[in-house]
């Protein structure tokens, strides 16, 4: 019997059940990692750093189990920590999963399950003595949950919370006096534990504040690019964008327009007697006439037109799905109504002005230029019937 190749099973030949197994399968656990770590970078991260947290206490219960079965922990004592652990386990989880916490600035409650975790190391370490040495380390070790994560404050407060927690611990056990606490022994290790905490704190403090150096760097090159960009595509009178830009515009259109057969046409636009505007009122009065034909053409033109300044008082504007008749000339007709009543200029509340304008449609056929050659003489007849007028090329 003959193997099936890829090429047949597209064309249906039955799929085995290893076959069909392995997608469902990768279905299966995506959704299972959506529904434990949620959805969304950020999210997922958050979860995943607590779940890791949920890790470290599930060890934390293990040992305590073992030490309550092996004498070195009551039992009483071994319960109450597992119980405190697992409550700081699973405590947090649900408020940052469910995104309720998504609007605050510490939305994945990094500071509190720190300072809950160190409350938690610093009574295991009044509790139970076999363990001292570790819960110190375990101290340190949660003050590198927050290391690139908060930002400076809040990682002063939660170092400065752990080394209260333990100063308060040595006094209230100096003043209990248990038998198995030796007040200046402790004091001593707890002292040079601290030393430590301090420069880990102060290595977290510096790392956040050159993190929110980078982010800030970061903010300012995107802007930087994002400006640069507008000035690369944009005409830096009228806002609009320029003809370097639209020309690739046309190109992407149609590439689409072959994929999809769906028609598009370009129309040339060109401002009537200009010249004379410029002549009779100087530039300042020409460059508020090209900027109130730019917002009006923006603000009247649907929002999947696109119109550029092709140079001088010309525009050229790229109408996408758009058939010459009716909806195409309908449109520019409309345009031509609008800037007829339009006042462009406030220093001379009595100047109008119109335009001209050619539209052709694109053949798939044929490269744009030539579509926007027919526009160029649809305008030419335009304004050789008198202007202010609105001419479909013969040849769409």
């Amino acid at each position: 019997m003959s193997v099936p190749t890829e090429a047949a099973l597209d064309r249906g030949w039955p799929r085995t059940a290893e076959q069909g197994d392995a997608p469902s399968r990768d279905g299966l656990l995506r959704r299972f990692g959506e529904l434990v770590l949620g959805v969304g970078f950020k999210m997922r991260g958050q979860v995943a750093v607590g779940l890791l947290a949920g890790m470290i206490y599930l060890a934390w219960c293990a040992m305590l189990g073992y030490g309550a079965w092996d004498g070195f922990a009551s039992p009483a004592t071994a319960r109450f920590m597992i119980a405190t652990a697992l409550l700081g386990m699973l405590g947090f989880y649900p408020w940052v999963r469910s995104g309720v916490t998504a609007k605050l600035a510490d939305s994945g409650l990094v500071l509190p399950q720190m300072v809950y975790a160190s409350a938690w190391a610093v009574l295991g370490y009044a509790l139970i003595p076999p363990l001292r040495p570790a819960m110190l380390q375990v101290l340190c070790l949660i003050q590198a949950f927050g290391f690139f994560s908060l930002r400076p404050r809040p990682l002063m407060f939660a170092g400065a919370s752990t080394i209260t927690m333990l100063l308060l611990m040595l006094a209230v056990m100096a003043h209990l006096a248990p038998p198995d606490f030796d007040v200046p022994a402790q004091a001593l290790t707890i002292g040079l534990a601290v030393v430590p905490l301090i420069f880990l704190i102060l290595m977290s403090i510096h790392q956040s504040k050159l993190r929110g150096r980078l982010h800030e760097q970061k903010l300012e090159l995107e802007a930087a690019v994002a400006q640069v960009r507008v000035l690369v595509t944009r005409d830096a009178l009228t806002g609009l964008i320029n003809r370097k830009h639209m020309q690739e515009l046309l190109e992407q259109e149609c590439l689409r327009q072959a994929r999809t057969g769906r028609a598009f046409c370009v129309v040339l636009v060109d401002l009537d007697h200009f010249k004379r505007i410029n002549d009779a009122h100087g530039h300042p009065v020409g460059d508020e006439v090209l900027c109130a034909f730019a917002q009006v053409a923006q603000s009247e033109l649907r929002e999947t037109d696109t119109i550029a300044r092709w140079g001088g008082e010309e525009f050229l504007l790229l109408m996408r799905e758009t058939e010459i008749e009716p909806s195409g000339k309908v449109a520019v007709e409309r345009l031509r109504r609008e800037i007829a009543e339009l006042h462009p200029s406030v220093s001379i509340p009595t100047l109008r002005f119109s335009f001209s304008a050619g539209v052709a449609l694109h053949k798939g056929d044929e490269p744009v230029e030539c579509t926007i050659a027919q526009a160029d003489k649809a305008l030419y007849e335009a304004k050789a019937a008198g202007r202010n007028r609105v001419v479909v090329s013969e040849e769409s």
